[in-house]
C-alpha cells in the first residue's frame, strides 16, 4: 500500500526522517500528480525544515560533539546528517522541477539559501546534491518568468509574496568556487558521503558515481550548468562575471575531462563572452582555447557544435583575436549545416547573424549557400498561425487537471500551461529576431541577397515585425528594412508600395523605449527619406521631423544622434521649400551649433551635411538659410567662438573679419555669415592639417560609408558631384548617403585624420554652395584670409577627395555673373556700372587667389590628380582665374563661356 503524503510528512517530523525522505523521493520523481499532492500537503516547507536542522546541527557538532560523544558514535551521527542533507536536496529539487508551484514555494520559503549553504560542506557528495537541486531550480527560466506575473500557483493563497528569483552575490560566488572541483586535488580524508557504514546508501541516494574523482567531476559539471542557467538572466550574468566565472569556465573547458562538464562550461562561455570583453581577452590569451573550440566544432552533439560556433562568433570579433578569419571560416560551414538540423535550427540564426556581421566575404559565402531562402522560409513558417491541434494540446493540461483533480493540481496544470506558453513565446521571439538580424546582415551590402529576400515574399512579415512586442524583434526588423532600403530599386518597387504604411511605423519606433529599436529605426529612416518625395511627405505627416530632431539631443546615445542627424541631412537632399521650411522651424540654429561641437566625429560630419544641403539651391534657398542662422545671433557668435576654440588658432582673425565686414550683408545676416563661415573654416583647416601630416591618400574609398546601391535609379551616385549647368556657376549637388557598415579607415594611423577629412569635404561643399548666393557671401569669404588660404591648400593631388570641392569654390569665386548675361541686358547706364563693379570685384578675388598660389596649384592639379573629373574642373577653374586676371585670350573666353 502506497503511503499518503500526510502520513509520510508525519513520519518525517516524528519518526525515521531518512526513510521518509527516501520514500517521498521515490514517489515524486517523474510524477506530476504526486508532486502536486505533496506540495499541497506542505512538503516543501517540511523538507526545508529538515535541511535547516541538519545544517544547524552540522555547525554545532563540529565545535562540541567531538568532545561529548564517542568517536564512533560521532561518525555515525555525522554520516546520518550528511545523508539527510543529500536526500532532502534530492526531494526539494524534484518538487521544484517542472512544477511552478513547487518552485515558488522553494523560493518563497528561503530554500535557495539553504541549498547554497550545502556548497560549503567538506563532503563533495553533499555539495553535489545541493548543486543538483540548484540546477533543477535555476534552469527553469520560463517558470521563473511565469512566477513574476502569473496567478497564484498554490491553493488557498490570496496574495502573492515577493519571491527572490535569482542567486545573490554570495550564492554566485559559492557556485563559482565549485568550478575548480574537477581540477583541484582531493582533500585529505575526503570521501563520497562520509566514512561510515552508510556510504553506499549515500552514493545511491545522491546519484554519485561512487569514486571521489567522479564526484568532483560531477560537482564541476553541475556548477557550470548552474552558472550557465543563471547567465540567461542579465542580473545574474553580471554577478557571475564579478565572481570570476569566466576564468573558472575557461579552465574547466580546457582541463575538464567529463564531456558534460565541457558542454556546460561551453554554454556558460557562450552566454558570458558577448557581455564581457575582459572574458574575451582572457580566453584569447590562452592559445589552447582556439584549438579546443575548433575541435568541439566537430563534436557529435549538434548542440555542442552550435555553442562552439557561438563562442567563435564572439571571440573572432574581438580586436585582440589574432586569427579571426580562420576562426570564422571554420564556424560558418558548421552553422550552415546546423541550419538544416531541426533540433538546432531555431537557435542558429542569431549566432549566424553575429558571425557574418560586417564581413562581406562571409556574407557572400553564406548567401551562396542559399541561406537567404532558408532564413526567409523560417521567418514565414514562424509567422504562420499554429495548427488547431497544437492549440488544443496546449490547452489540455488545464482542462484535464480541472476534472476532479485537487486544487493544487488544477492550478499546477494552469501554471504549467502558462509557463509552456511563455516558453513558446520566448522561443518564437528569439527565432524571429535571429532570422531578421541574419537577413539584415546578408542584405546590407548585397543586392543579390535583397532580390532573393523580396522573391521569398516575406516583406509583409518584416514590416509586421516592426510592431512586435519584443524589443529585439523590432530592432532586428528595423535593421532588415534598413538593409533593404539601401537599394533604390527596392525602395521604389517594394518598400514604398502600399502608400505610407512603412513611414508611420518607422516614425513611431523613433519614440520606442528601447534604444536599439530607436537607433535601427533612425538608420532605416536615413534611406527612406532620400530623394523620395512621397516618403518625405509621409514622414513629415507622421511627425518624423520633430522626433528626429529630438533624437539629436546630447542626452541620446552617440549612435542614435548620428543616425538622427544623418536622416535630417538626407531629408534635405533635393528638398523643396516646404521641407526646408519645416526643418529650420524644427531644428533651431542653436541645436545645430551643439551638433557641430559634438564629441562624436560622425555626428559632426552629419551636422555639416545638414548645412551643406541646406545651403544648396537657388539664392532664395541660401537666403532662407542665412535668415535661419541670423535668427539667433548669440548662437552664431557661440559657433564662431566654438570654432576658434576647437581649432586653437585663427580666432582673432575671424573676429576681426566679422567686425570689418558689415557692408557685406549688414546686421544679423553678417553675423550669421561669419558664424557659419567660422565653423566651416575650422573644419577646412583641420582637414588641411590632416593631409599635411602625411596621410597616405586622402582620397581613399575607405573614407566614406558605402553609398546606397543606386542600380535602377538612372542617375549618378548621390555622393558624387554632378557637373554644373552650362548657363551659370551652379550650386553643387547636396550630399546624400545611406548608413551601412561601420567606416573602415585602414589607411590611417590615426582615426582623427579620416574624420577631419570627411568633415572638411562637407565643409568645402557647403562653402561652394554659399558662394552661389551672391556678391555679399563672396565678399564674406574673401574677407577671411585664412579660410581662403585653406581653400588653396587643398588644390593639390595629395588632398584627394578634398580637391574637388576646393576647385568648385574657386570656380564659384571666379565666375563673372555678367559673362552669363545676354549682351542687351548688360549694356547701358546702370547695367554698365554693375558690370564694372562686378568685374572689379572679380579681379580683386582673382588677384587674392593668385597671391596665395592658386594659379600654380590649379595648373599642377589639372595634370596630376588621379581623378579625371578633378582634372577637368581644375582646367575650368584655371581658365576662369586667368580671365579674371586678364591673361585669357578671346578664344579662351569664348571656350570658357561655352563650358559654363
Amino acid at each position: 500500500m502506497v503511503a499518503k503524503p500526510k502520513d509520510l510528512l508525519r513520519e518525517l517530523r516524528e519518526g525515521n526522517a531518512l526513510k521518509a525522505l527516501k520514500t517521498i523521493k521515490n514517489q515524486v520523481i517523474g510524477s506530476k500528480s504526486k508532486k502536486s499532492a505533496f506540495i499541497s500537503a506542505g512538503a516543501v516547507e517540511e523538507v526545508l525544515g529538515v535541511l535547516r536542522s541538519c545544517l544547524a546541527s552540522a555547525a554545532t557538532t563540529t565545535a562540541s560533539a567531538a568532545t561529548a560523544l564517542h568517536p564512533q558514535e560521532h561518525d555515525l551521527q555525522q554520516d546520518q546528517q550528511l545523508l539527510l542533507q543529500q536526500q532532502a536536496a534530492v526531494v526539494l529539487g524534484s518538487l521544484a522541477y517542472g512544477h511552478p508551484a513547487g518552485l515558488r514555494q522553494l523560493i518563497s520559503h528561503g530554500g535557495l539559501p539553504q541549498l547554497v549553504a550545502m556548497l560549503g560542506a567538506a563532503d563533495q557528495a553533499v555539495v553535489q546534491a545541493g548543486l543538483r537541486a540548484l540546477k533543477l531550480a535555476t534552469e527553469q527560466q520560463e517558470a521563473l518568468l511565469q512566477l513574476q506575473g502569473g496567478p497564484a500557483a498554490v491553493a488557498g493563497e490570496q496574495q502573492r509574496e515577493q519571491v527572490q528569483l535569482r542567486l545573490d552575490e554570495p550564492a554566485m560566488a559559492a557556485v563559482v568556487r565549485c568550478l575548480d572541483a574537477a581540477t583541484a586535488p582531493a582533500a585529505q580524508g575526503q570521501g563520497v558521503a562520509g566514512a561510515g557504514p552508510n556510504a553506499a546508501a549515500a552514493a545511491s541516494g545522491s546519484g554519485s558515481c561512487g569514486s571521489g574523482d567522479s564526484v568532483r567531476g560531477s560537482v564541476a559539471a553541475l556548477a557550470a550548468a548552474v552558472v550557465a542557467a543563471a547567465c540567461r538572466r542579465p542580473e545574474e550574468l553580471m554577478l557571475a562575471v564579478k565572481a570570476g566565472a569566466p576564468a573558472g569556465l575557461i579552465k574547466l573547458l580546457l582541463e575538464g575531462e567529463r564531456p558534460d562538464a565541457q558542454a556546460a562550461a561551453l554554454e556558460g562561455l557562450a552566454l558570458l563572452l558577448p557581455h564581457d570583453p575582459a572574458a574575451c581577452g582572457l580566453a584569447l590569451s590562452r592559445p589552447a582555447v582556439y584549438g579546443r573550440l575548433t575541435a568541439l566544432l566537430r563534436d557529435t552533439e549538434p548542440g555542442v557544435r552550435l555553442l562552439a560556433a557561438g563562442c567563435i562568433a564572439t571571440l573572432s570579433r574581438d580586436p585582440a583575436c589574432e586569427q579571426p578569419e580562420a576562426m570564422q571560416r571554420a564556424a560558418l560551414p558548421v552553422l550552415l549545416r546546423l541550419l538544416a538540423n531541426p533540433s538546432t535550427r531555431p537557435h542558429v540564426p542569431a549566432v549566424l547573424a553575429r558571425l557574418i556581421e560586417g564581413s562581406e566575404p562571409l556574407q557572400k559565402a553564406a548567401a551562396d549557400a542559399d541561406t537567404v531562402r532558408l532564413l526567409a522560409g523560417l521567418l514565414a513558417a514562424d509567422a504562420a498561425p499554429p495548427p488547431a491541434s497544437a492549440a488544443a494540446a496546449a490547452a489540455s493540461p488545464a482542462t484535464k487537471a480541472g476534472a476532479g483533480a485537487p486544487a493544487a493540481a488544477a492550478e499546477a496544470g494552469s501554471s504549467a500551461a502558462a509557463a509552456a506558453g511563455l516558453a513558446s513565446t520566448s522561443a518564437v521571439a528569439a527565432l524571429r529576431e535571429g532570422c531578421l538580424r541574419a537577413l539584415g546582415s546578408l542584405c546590407l551590402n548585397r543586392d543579390d541577397s535583397r532580390k532573393q529576400l523580396l522573391e521569398a515574399k516575406v516583406l509583409r512579415h518584416i514590416v509586421r515585425s516592426l510592431e512586435d512586442p519584443c524589443d529585439g524583434v523590432r530592432a532586428a526588423a528595423a535593421l532588415c528594412v534598413r538593409a533593404l532600403s539601401r537599394c533604390v530599386r527596392t525602395l521604389r518597387s517594394s518598400l514604398l508600395d502600399g502608400g505610407g504604411e512603412l513611414a508611420p511605423v518607422l516614425v513611431a519606433l523613433l519614440d520606442d523605449a528601447n534604444v536599439d529599436v530607436r537607433s535601427s529605426a533612425a538608420a532605416a529612416m536615413c534611406n527612406l527619406v532620400l530623394d523620395f518625395s512621397a516618403a518625405k511627405s509621409a514622414v513629415l505627416a507622421a511627425g518624423g521631423l520633430r522626433r528626429l530632431v529630438a533624437l539629436t539631443g546630447a542626452e541620446q546615445p552617440p549612435a542614435l544622434r548620428h543616425h538622427a542627424a544623418w536622416a535630417l541631412g538626407n531629408m534635405l537632399y533635393r528638398a523643396d521649400a516646404a521641407v526646408r521650411t519645416q526643418l529650420v522651424q524644427a531644428l533651431p540654429w542653436s541645436r545645430l551649433v551643439g551638433l557641430l561641437s559634438d564629441p562624436e566625429p560622425g555626428v559632426v560630419e552629419q551636422a555639416l551635411v545638414i548645412l551643406r544641403n541646406l545651403c544648396m539651391g537657388d539664392r532664395q534657398h541660401i537666403a532662407a538659410a542665412m535668415e535661419w542662422a541670423a535668427a539667433s545671433p548669440a548662437a552664431a557668435e557661440a559657433a564662431a567662438d566654438a570654432a576658434g576654440a576647437d581649432a586653437g588658432k585663427g580666432t582673432e582673425d575671424a573676429g576681426a573679419s566679422a567686425a570689418g565686414s558689415g557692408s557685406g550683408g549688414g546686421g544679423e545676416r553678417s553675423g550669421a555669415q561669419q558664424g557659419l563661415l567660422a565653423v566651416l573654416q575650422d573644419r577646412i583647416e583641420a582637414a588641411a592639417a590632416a593631409v599635411k601630416t602625411g596621410l597616405p591618400d586622402a582620397a581613399g574609398d575607405d573614407q566614406a560609408a558605402e553609398p546606397m546601391d543606386i542600380s535602377g535609379a538612372g542617375e549618378p551616385p548621390a555622393s558624387r558631384a554632378a557637373t554644373p549647368g552650362a548657363a551659370a556657376a551652379s550650386p553643387l549637388p547636396a550630399s546624400s548617403s545611406s548608413p551601412g557598415s561601420s567606416t573602415n579607415f585602414a589607411a590611417s594611423s590615426s582615426p582623427q585624420q579620416p574624420a577631419a577629412i570627411a568633415q572638411g569635404t562637407h565643409a568645402l561643399y557647403a562653402v561652394a554652395n554659399l558662394l552661389t548666393g551672391g556678391a555679399a557671401l563672396k565678399d564674406a569669404v574673401m574677407s577671411r584670409r585664412q579660410l581662403l588660404a585653406a581653400l588653396v591648400a587643398h588644390l593639390k593631388p595629395a588632398a584627394g577627395d578634398l580637391a574637388l570641392p576646393a576647385v568648385w569654390c574657386v570656380i564659384n569665386l571666379t565666375w563673372a555673373a555678367a559673362a552669363a548675361a545676354p549682351p542687351a541686358a548688360v549694356g547701358g547706364g546702370a547695367g554698365d556700372r554693375e558690370a564694372r563693379t562686378e568685374q572689379e570685384a572679380l579681379g580683386a578675388r582673382c588677384r587674392a587667389l593668385q597671391e596665395l598660389g592658386a594659379l600654380e596649384a590649379l595648373e599642377a592639379l589639372s595634370h596630376s590628380h588621379s581623378s579625371r573629373d578633378v582634372q577637368e574642373r581644375a582646367r575650368t577653374a584655371l581658365e576662369q582665374l586667368r580671365r579674371g586676371l586678364g591673361q585669357g585670350s578671346a578664344d579662351a573666353d569664348a571656350e570658357g563661356a561655352a563650358v559654363l
